[in-house]
């Protein structure tokens, strides 16, 4: 129960927030999409469930077919609830994520952490021509994908008519395999990695994860800063990637587990570094090496270079490897 409910709050302070930023009552209907645009992939009807809580709670008010609008007790709740969240939110959200990877390269089955690219359903063919040229540079983490059609519903994800969710595998499972064999790592930056014939070199733009409330690799990717395109064609680009620490004596151990990635068809374009010797221009803590591993946003970031109209929400949900397809 526990568990459940901490599923449905960031749900009920997201229709909160939308009430608030309206003077008028807004319906389901308008509610539903504002929450798909914000990462929220759910449907009216839940929505409507959703609604009528917080108005038994008296946080909303009921104007019949007009909608609801936020009562004075809902905006202090809402005041509340995004103080508490401005605290290392993205950190938090992303090592849950991370806790609740299932999957094993020796299995290969199990949940992943996945992110979600919303795109054009005329643009999917187009799009997955991409994810294909990206798995032939080894650019992608995995060989597989899901698309959820308009149709369709999958782990609370739905989408507008005329759009798809394509889902990729995001590189925060590789710090949940991490992490369930027993190696603590600290996971620090988000960032954009500058490649010279094909070699990382440095990172030009870093973002930490903590005490922040925007995931730094939706920036980097919605202010078009990647050259993902121009590293496939020359080898020189800049790539986003993200970096954290281990300790030293768990070097070999995760030298070990992405050799076991690789095995099952996974491009792990990692760098991991010495111990305390700095890593792409990070400094390294005592006792530590750094690892830095190509992200997972890599693909849609792809297609908004190639004009695509793409939206991301990265990190987004957990899927079953077994429900994805392979690229072929």
């Amino acid at each position: 129960m526990v568990k459940h409910a901490q599923r449905e709050e960031p749900v009920k302070i997201g229709i909160l927030r939308i009430l608030s930023e309206s003077s008028e009552p807004v319906g389901s209907t308008t509610i539903t999409r504002e929450l798909v645009k914000r990462g929220f992939f759910i449907n009216e009807r839940t929505v409507r469930n959703y609604l009528k809580t917080l108005e038994d709670r008296g946080f909303v008010l009921s104007h019949g077919r007009n909608g609801r609008s936020i009562t004075e007790a809902g905006l202090q709740e809402l005041i509340g609830a995004l103080t508490y969240q401005r605290l290392d939110f993205v950190l938090t959200r992303y090592l849950s994520l991370a806790y609740s990877v299932s999957f094993t390269p020796r299995s290969n089955r199990g949940r992943v952490v996945a992110n979600v690219t919303l795109i054009d359903k005329d643009d999917l063919d187009r799009a997955l021509e991409v994810l294909r040229s990206l798995n032939d540079a080894k650019l992608l983490l995995a060989p597989c994908f899901k698309i959820i059609d308009e149709d369709e519903s999958y782990e609370n994800i739905s989408v507008d008519k005329g759009r798809a969710a394509l889902l990729t595998v995001c590189n925060l499972t590789v710090d949940g395999i991490l992490i369930r064999s027993g190696i603590p790592l600290i996971l620090k930056y988000g960032g954009i990695l500058q490649f010279v014939n094909r070699k990382p070199v440095r990172f030009v733009e870093l973002m930490s994860y903590e005490g922040t409330t925007v995931p730094p690799l939706e920036v980097f990717t919605y202010r078009n800063m990647t050259s993902i395109i121009g590293f496939m064609k020359t080898g020189t680009g800049l790539i986003p990637a993200n970096y954290r620490e281990i300790p030293r004596e768990a070097r070999d151990r995760v030298e070990s587990i992405l050799s076991d990635l690789s095995s099952v068809g996974w491009s792990i374009l990692s760098v991991i570094g010495l111990p305390e010797e700095p890593i792409l221009g990070i400094p390294v803590g005592a006792g530590r090496c750094g690892v830095s591993i190509i992200s997972g946003v890599t693909p849609t970031a792809a297609l908004r270079e190639t004009g695509l109209n793409v939206e991301v929400f990265a990190p987004h949900c957990l899927a079953r490897i077994e429900d994805m397809k392979l690229i072929e």
